[in-house]
């Protein structure tokens, strides 16, 4: 990847990063660990919130991305995201 600069970012320009998989059992640990809220660790309790199921900890997600984001920079590139620009899929 070329070495970006300031005026390369212009509104809808997308990067791929992944995809990056979050199994149970990392989510769970992580939760536990680290953000040990019933929406993160029990799914009967995570579905009466008003995520309707179990959700990986924001906090996790940020983890995965600033990963994301080193192995870009590593490679030469430059990284500048923001929470909108991150897509979320199903299983």
């Amino acid at each position: 990847m070329p070495q970006l600069h300031f005026e390369d970012f212009t509104p809808g320009r997308t990067f791929e990063h992944g995809p990056r998989r979050l199994p149970h059992d990392e989510m769970i640990a992580f939760a536990a660990e680290f953000d040990p809220q019933p929406m993160h660790l029990d799914e009967d309790a995570a579905r009466e919130t008003m995520l309707g199921g179990l959700a990986a900890s924001g906090w996790h997600v940020c983890c995965i991305l600033m990963r994301m984001c080193v192995k870009i920079k590593s490679r030469g590139g430059r990284t500048f995201v923001k929470a909108a620009d991150i897509k979320v899929t199903g299983q």
